[in-house]
């Protein structure tokens, strides 16, 4: 069940990904859950309004790479480096990206597996 379950997170991981790069905040909304805790690089937390509301401000290409996935039970850790590239106003041309270690939960809700919570931390230069 477990590699069955990781597959499935990291297909909503894509999802969650292509839904921050296009500014889908409907299908990002579904993949979050209410309470939904994101806590950026800089260390501001938000809650899932205050997230989304701000989504569209700061157009971004968002990708994964490294990730590696816990299953316990109903709830998922998610690890691996998350990059932002923020794209300048109007423009298709990426800024320079953002890298950073991503930690996630993942819950398995009555609507299906939802991200619970996020926290972004800076990489050490030798990782990046």
């Amino acid at each position: 069940m477990s590699d069955a379950v990781t597959e499935k997170l990291l297909r909503l991981e894509d999802e969650r990904c292509r839904a921050i790069s296009a500014g889908d905040v409907d299908a990002l909304d579904r993949l979050l859950t209410d309470d939904l805790t994101h806590t950026h690089v800089t260390g501001r937390t938000e809650d899932k309004v205050t997230y989304l509301a701000a989504l569209g401000g700061r157009p971004r290409i968002t990708t994964r790479r490294d990730l590696a996935v816990r299953v316990y039970g109903e709830t998922a850790i998610m690890t691996g480096v998350l990059r932002n590239a923020f794209l300048p106003a109007g423009g298709a041309a990426a800024g320079a990206p953002m890298e950073a270690q991503a930690l996630q939960v993942w819950v398995n809700t009555s609507d299906g597996w939802q991200q619970a919570a996020f926290v972004a931390s800076p990489l050490p230069a030798d990782i990046v």
